[in-house]
């Protein structure tokens, strides 16, 4: 029987960003695209009958806030990642990214600076820059074979004077799930020098065998009471163009500065379809992420080998969870600024060019692996052949 994930589903013509923005970004419409970070796979079943359930009802009015979907966030954070949270924590808004720019303005100040930690994901350093803010980079460190936290610098530039900082865990697009370790020791530095941590755990779910995602805020009520979590159903379950995510706030005063900001924006409602899909998703489909999770290890260890055939001159940096691969290419030769078209042009493949993240990442490139095994086969071919001269 064919694995469900190995079904291709045809998206061109579905006004998708991924396969239908490939022209307007890239230049050719004839690219496999393996960027933008939502995967080619049907939402679970259950996602899918509760939204068929809800539109047969015929009317799509105003909504109020959700009584049943909050119960099923709060049973999924305890029961995945043993966090209890406060039904008086937990608040919605349209998506991460919203949620992150909403607290930006709700708690810091034009001119202020803000952490960021590359190679990152772009709108960290856009949505600071966007809003007046100043990014502060704490780049990443290469160390023992993976990427860790530069916390010594760190620590130097919350001493001088910081007062919020953006987290990816996991992180994106270099894949680290952070270790309790190094959470507790961004925590003590936090709680040290007053800082709020806006954390982005949007791949909280996609965390692969060996590694546990630990909340930073579930580590002690005193780095709770400094830190935003924002976590969402979108990418867990393909859910992405819903546009809804849960935003975990235990300090009442934090809280409110952040729902303020959020009613005087007008973001404060939900679509009719998001909830009762994410609702369902939490109750029943812990059994499809399971199985999703285990299909995303093959693709990854798939790619390793395949490239390690392929050439020596691309290092696969291995996830420890997320849906997307961090290709090192820097020994390829081939100029930073070039390299994202070398594999446009000569292999017909969309990645994502590793700058966008920051300084750090030129010479790298994102690829999606959230696909069936059939696109990445055939990715695999394209590389091949381009590559048969280097």
């Amino acid at each position: 029987m064919e694995c469900q994930f190995d079904q291709r589903v045809p998206r061109r013509n579905t006004e998708c960003v991924k396969w239908d923005g490939v022209l307007d970004v890239f230049g050719q419409n004839d690219l496999l695209p393996m960027w933008v970070a939502d995967m080619d796979f049907r939402a679970p079943d259950v996602a899918i009958r509760a939204i068929t359930e809800r539109a047969a009802h015929g009317i799509y009015g105003y909504e109020k806030k959700p009584a049943n979907f909050p119960k099923a966030v709060l049973n999924w954070l305890k029961t995945r990642h043993d966090w209890v949270v406060d039904p008086d924590w937990l608040n919605h808004c349209p998506g991460v990214v919203p949620g992150l720019v909403v607290s930006l303005l709700a708690l810091t100040e034009p001119g202020e600076r803000v952490v960021i930690q590359p190679p990152v994901y772009p709108p960290f350093y856009a949505k600071v820059k966007e809003n007046g803010r100043v990014v502060v980079e704490n780049p990443l460190i290469w160390e023992e074979g993976k990427y860790r936290m530069n916390l010594l610098e760190l620590e130097e530039i919350f001493r001088s004077g910081v007062k919020a900082m953006m987290l990816c865990s996991p992180h994106n697009p270099v894949g680290r799930v952070w270790s309790r370790s190094e959470l507790v020791a961004l925590g003590d530095l936090i709680t040290k020098y007053g800082v709020t941590v806006l954390s982005d755990e949007i791949w909280a779910d996609l965390v692969f065998h060996c590694n546990k995602h630990i909340p930073l805020a579930s580590l002690s009520p005193e780095i709770a009471d400094q830190t935003l979590t924002f976590m969402a159903p979108s990418k867990t379950f393909n859910l992405a163009g819903l546009y809804l995510s849960n935003a975990v706030i235990s300090n009442e005063e934090l809280r409110e500065k952040f729902l303020s900001q959020l009613q005087r924006l007008s973001m404060c409602h939900l679509g009719v379809f998001g909830p009762v899909a994410a609702e369902a998703s939490y109750r029943e489909g812990g059994d499809w992420l399971d199985r999703l999770l285990t299909y995303l290890e093959d693709n990854v260890r798939y790619v390793t080998g395949q490239l390690g055939k392929i050439t020596q001159k691309i290092k696969v940096i291995q996830p420890e969870g997320t849906f997307v691969l961090w290709l090192d290419c820097r020994d390829l030769g081939i100029p930073w600024e070039e390299l994202n078209k070398f594999f446009v042009r000569e292999a017909g493949l969309a990645f994502n060019d590793g700058a966008m993240f920051g300084p750090t990442g030129a010479g790298y490139q994102r690829m999606n692996i959230g696909c069936p095994r059939g696109l990445i086969t055939e990715a695999m071919e394209r590389m091949a052949l381009a590559l048969k001269n280097y």
